[in-house]
């Protein structure tokens, strides 16, 4: 069962309040035969990142799956593969900037094998991290649980220019497992804690060539967690550093200044704008 603190309680109730968006409410059974609920994408068009999509469900026996109505129906950047729901309730769909790109342009399919769709909501949600987010929500790490992301949250990415993967939590210690893999197999490892570092909030994986090799073709990333002697707590982003190479932070030079518009990352310096990988525009 998903854990969340009481920050992150109060900040769900102050959302629910704020700006909430029915996106659908009817009565609606999706499953491989019947179909999935579907939403045009015109109905995302005020979507930032860091809003989420809450699905509320009932008569769950299986999984669901969030998808982009373009050629291919790929899964949404940022959605997981093994969402597993049951019974009644709702799921949180939390969406990163490349989800709303996709949203805006093709709109949602909401699929599965069997429940059955009474509304889904857009509302605030929570800030982005800096950087590229590959994952963003609330994800319980106890004994050995496995985040596992669909490729479509990083296979647009330049891995050339990627410095670290960050991964984020709320354990307040770096005391805890993580692996990093491809598949079960014992070659589908690519990194564990002993190749990371810990920042503020976060641990680091600082990328090398063979690293972003491994990274870029995984078919889907698989981000294993143990508490191990601590309690068990919530993993919040999986994150991209971009390398800095237009934006120089040197003191001779002006400071340059981040913010957030639209829910994307902007960066100003000396009047020009860029965005997190150092482009203009």
């Amino acid at each position: 069962m998903k854990k969340i603190t009481l920050l992150a309680v109060i900040a769900t109730m102050f959302a629910f309040g704020a700006n909430a968006t029915d996106l659908w409410t009817g009565t609606k059974h999706v499953s491989w035969s019947d179909g999935g609920l579907q939403i045009a994408a015109a109905s995302f068009s005020s979507a930032q990142a860091g809003q989420k999509v809450v699905v509320h469900f009932a008569d769950a026996t299986d999984g669901i799956e969030f998808k982009v109505m373009n050629a291919n129906f790929d899964h949404l950047a940022g959605s997981r593969e093994a969402a597993w729901i049951s019974g009644s309730g709702t799921f949180e769909q939390f969406l990163t900037a490349n989800a709303v790109d996709s949203l805006k342009a093709h709109g949602l399919e909401i699929i599965g094998a069997n429940f059955n769709v009474s509304k889904v909501e857009l509302l605030d949600g929570k800030d982005p991290q800096a950087g590229i987010s590959v994952w963003t929500g609330f994800f319980w790490a106890d004994e050995w649980s496995t985040l596992e992301l669909y490729v479509d949250g990083y296979k647009y990415v330049n891995f050339s220019e990627i410095e670290s993967l960050r991964i984020y939590s709320e354990a307040g210690r770096s005391d805890f497992t993580i692996n990093i893999k491809e598949n079960w197999d014992a070659e589908g490892q690519i990194a564990d804690m002993s190749s990371m570092t810990a920042g503020a909030g976060y641990v680091e994986l600082t990328l090398t060539d063979s690293l972003r090799t491994r990274l870029s073709a995984a078919g889907h990333w698989m981000i294993q967690f143990n508490k191990d002697a601590g309690a068990a707590f919530n993993v919040t982003d999986v994150v991209l550093v971009p390398i800095v190479t237009a934006l120089s932070n040197t003191k001779a030079e002006a400071k340059a200044v981040k913010m957030i518009e639209n829910g994307q990352i902007v960066i100003m310096k000396d009047g020009v704008r860029y965005n997190v990988l150092g482009a203009k525009f």
